[in-house]
């Protein structure tokens, strides 16, 4: 499917759901060149992909320490 950066403007929705439920590519061109192409992922890679990118970024921050039990606090009278 070829079509204009005018048309993807109007009928975004339209386009992605044709590419990606009918598996088929979209070219958008520019002034009559084309300029990007919107491609399916395929079924497996979307799963798997989505594992990986989990499992690469849970635990990133790493925990931190109960900040309590290391902070001294005095205590003060309260002000009558």
């Amino acid at each position: 499917m070829r079509l204009s950066s005018t048309e993807l403007k109007r009928n975004t929705a339209e386009v992605l759901n044709s590419v990606a439920f009918g598996n088929i590519e979209a070219i958008v061109e520019r002034y009559g060149e084309p300029l990007v192409k919107i491609i399916p992922v395929k079924t497996s890679e979307k799963g798997r992909n989505f594992k990986e990118a989990l499992d690469r970024f849970f635990g990133a921050i790493p925990d931190f320490p109960d900040v309590r039990k290391s902070r001294h606090f005095r205590r003060r009278a309260p002000k009558l």
